[in-house]
């Protein structure tokens, strides 16, 4: 797993954004650079308790996170971190992951 998960910053409004867009949403601008984020702050914990079409489906932690102050995103969560904990993020192919820091 690769440290840190990739989010766009636009560079016309400065909007942080994740996953990447063509467009920002915000300004309308198309360019964008990207950068790296480690560290986030957990808002809400839900469990995926079924998956459809999926056999032998064990329960999964996801959590919203505050990443910037303007950028929130889902991750999996894998530990018991709860509302305000401070977690390390990282990457696995394009699956953004987070864990007690």
């Amino acid at each position: 797993m690769m440290p840190g998960v990739t989010i766009w910053r636009c560079t016309g409004c400065n909007a942080a954004l994740f996953p990447e867009r063509l467009l920002c949403p915000h300004c309308h601008g198309a360019r964008f650079e990207n950068e790296r984020v480690h560290e986030a702050t957990v808002e809400e914990i839900s469990v995926i308790r079924h998956m459809l079409g999926q056999e032998n489906w064990q329960p999964r932690r996801i959590a919203n996170v505050r990443v910037t102050d303007d950028l929130c995103m889902t991750v999996g969560l894998l530990d018991e971190s709860g509302p305000g904990a401070r977690i390390v993020l990282f990457q696995e192919g394009e699956a953004p992951y987070g864990r007690a820091k």
